[in-house]
């Protein structure tokens, strides 16, 4: 037999690349413990994973909510900001935009005495800092554990004394002042603000100072200036109780400047006198005198042109009562003409037009023109006019020559202003805001005539020192007895001038008026309104009608 190593089988005999196939592996028990680990591990990735996103969320989510309430809060901060900034007092300006009164921040001074380190020395120190201070006031302050406010409203170098002292005890509050730039010059327009006191614009305008909105006013700080330097030099020169000015826009009834004397600094209100705090230009009514007197001629322009060329006998007087006669001791004519009674102011003559005119149109014109009528002025109370009790024939007759009726001087100058302006109604105004009509109340004839007669005056009758050198005005003036226990005084008086200018085409009317002048008594009575009054209105009106008529002004075209 052969052996069978001798023998190859090739078809048997397993190839070597078969051979060379994948190893495999069997599983045994440590296999599944190491997969069941694998497992756990794998699951427990997957739940942290789970989490973590879930907690990724809640922080995405949570700075997504904080970025909003950021956002809300910077909203509601500037918001907050603006209506502080908003509720911050509005200022006052004049016309041109100048500061009259404004609100700035300031400290006020608060002592803790319980805070104190040395209540002899800090007592020493502040009594040299405010000497104004009783001096016993620091005692008290200090006999007491206390909060205390000593001041409010504390100067920088008040500020800068105490903070050098150094003391824990003292302490600064912030706080609010309204101050007033112009002092004097307008307080009878703004009045003043005080922690809850308040007057006149400040008061009669608060809603809108009080959130913030400014107050735009007609009058103008260059013109109030000059208009209460040459009042304050007359009131002295004539040596009077009180005085009155007011420049008024004839077309528009803007105020542009208004004084009245005495006045105070709305700054220290506690400081105000007794009488000086009274707007005398809207707050007061006087019997006006010769001033009523052109409403005569008016009345004739308007009614009966014939009395114009009518003469009228004056030299045997008017007996208006049985105890009283009018009559005209300055005049020496014993007739005049109907522009002789305006250029020489007759009493009698104006009685005696008036007794051709009629009560009833004269009762209807004073309605028309504003006299009795009620006058409204915004952010400035004004006194009701007081008519007589009852307007008979005789009460008639007192009005005529300027008696028997008392109006406030802001009534008087807006009625001359419809005279003179065309014959359009006038209404005051001292706020820029307020709104203009326009409304004829007399005839166009009627304010020219009455223009030609006011320069007449001027210039060849009682108003001679009215004059303005370069401009044509005119005018009228008047002196009237105050009434005292029923009886009318010889010695007080009320002066006052009314004019216009330019009165070619007029613009401004300006009154002047003085209560108790005793000065340049050797003067007539009848003329004394023209030696104060109207040489005030003079060096008033040539200072500023440089500033309210353009064509005054030199030019170099």
């Amino acid at each position: 037999m052969h052996d069978s190593k001798d023998f190859f089988y090739e078809n048997i005999i397993p190839k070597k690349s078969k051979m060379e196939s994948t190893k495999i592996l069997f599983k045994d028990s440590s296999d599944i413990l190491e997969y069941e680990n694998k497992k756990k591990i794998i699951n427990f990735a997957k739940k942290t994973n789970k989490v973590f996103f879930i907690g990724s969320i809640f922080i995405y989510l949570f700075i997504i909510l904080n970025l909003t309430d950021i956002s809300i809060i910077k909203q509601k901060k500037s918001e907050s900001s603006n209506q502080i900034i908003k509720n911050k007092r509005g200022k006052i300006l004049d016309r041109n935009g100048e500061i009259i009164a404004t609100t700035i921040k300031t400290k006020d001074l608060y002592v803790d005495t319980r805070k104190v380190l040395d209540q002899r020395k800090l007592k020493n120190k502040l009594n040299l800092i405010f000497k104004d201070r009783k001096k016993d006031f620091f005692d008290k302050v200090f006999s007491n554990k206390k909060y205390v406010r000593i001041k409010k409203n504390l100067t920088s170098n008040e500020i800068n004394s105490l903070m050098r002292i150094g003391d824990p005890g003292i302490i600064f509050h912030n706080s609010e002042k309204r101050i007033y730039l112009q002092h004097n010059l307008f307080s009878h327009l703004t009045g003043f603000k005080s922690q809850e006191i308040k007057s006149k614009v400040e008061k009669n305008l608060d809603h809108e100072l009080s959130n913030g909105e400014n107050i735009d006013l007609t009058v103008d700080l260059r013109v109030q200036s000059i208009v209460h330097d040459e009042l304050s030099k007359s009131i002295l020169k004539y040596n009077a109780k009180s005085a009155v000015a007011i420049i008024m826009n004839v077309n528009n009834g803007e105020i542009i400047s208004l004084v009245s004397l005495p006045d105070f600094d709305p700054n220290f209100p506690e400081n105000i006198k007794p009488l000086s705090e009274n707007n005398l230009a809207t707050e007061a009514r006087y019997e006006m005198g010769s001033t009523l007197k052109i409403f005569n001629a008016a009345l004739v322009f308007e009614n009966n042109n014939e009395l114009i060329n009518k003469s009228f006998q004056i030299s045997e007087g008017y007996q208006i009562t049985p105890n009283k006669l009018i009559e005209d001791k300055h005049i020496k004519d014993k007739k005049i003409s109907f522009e002789d009674i305006f250029l020489y102011s007759s009493n009698v003559g104006s009685i005696k037009l008036i007794n051709d005119i009629g009560i009833n149109k004269q009762k209807d014109f004073f309605e028309i023109i504003g006299i009795t009528t009620k006058l409204k002025l915004d952010g400035i109370n004004i006194v009701n006019n007081r008519k007589p009790m009852e307007w008979d024939e005789q009460a008639s007759k007192f009005i005529s020559y300027g008696y028997g009726i008392s109006i406030s001087p802001i009534s008087l100058i807006t009625a001359y202003s419809s005279l003179v302006n065309g014959g359009f109604r006038v209404k005051p105004k001292i706020h820029s805001d307020q709104k203009s009509s326009k409304e004829r109340i007399i005839k166009e004839e009627t304010s020219k005539k009455i223009g030609l007669l006011l320069e007449k005056i001027v210039d060849h009758g009682t108003g001679k020192k009215a004059k303005v050198t370069g401009l044509r005005v005119g005018g009228k003036t008047a002196t009237s007895k105050k009434l005292e226990k029923g009886e009318y005084s010889e010695k007080k008086l009320i002066t006052s001038f009314i004019g216009s200018f330019p009165i070619d085409e007029p613009k401004f009317t300006a009154l002047i008026l003085f209560d108790e002048p005793t000065k340049n008594a050797g003067e007539s009575i009848e003329s004394f309104g023209g030696n104060t009054a109207a040489p005030t209105f003079s060096r008033i009106i040539s200072k500023i009608s440089p500033i309210l008529i353009k064509q005054n002004y030199s030019s170099s075209d």
